[in-house]
């Protein structure tokens, strides 16, 4: 990535996603972290986990949905965002599968 450092990338993705989902929990339904590049997110009533962390090797991010499985998200320079094969952002993918 010549046009920005990937881990830079990635934490600024991530800790900014953490922040927007910690906003709009306004019910308190989720346990999220965000550490060392990454987010965890636990549904409390079922426990059920989403995994967000970058993969350095190919520099995407890899998404672990227990509701629509794993994915990878490549960072878009010309639509400055994340998206994955099928042209969806990673932000819009996790907050329509959280349902806020």
């Amino acid at each position: 990535m010549v046009y920005m450092n990937f881990y830079a990338l990635c934490h600024q993705y991530l800790s900014n996603l953490a922040e927007q989902i910690e906003t709009a929990d306004k019910h308190c339904l989720f346990e999220i972290d965000y550490a060392d590049g990454v987010l965890n997110i636990v549904i409390s009533s079922t426990k059920q986990a989403f995994v967000i962390n970058r993969n350095a090797g190919n520099e995407k991010i890899w998404y672990s949905s227990p509701i629509s499985g794993p994915d990878y998200f490549s960072f878009d320079l010309n639509k400055n965002t994340w998206l994955n094969q099928q042209n969806i952002n990673l932000t819009d993918k996790i907050f329509s599968e959280l349902n806020i």
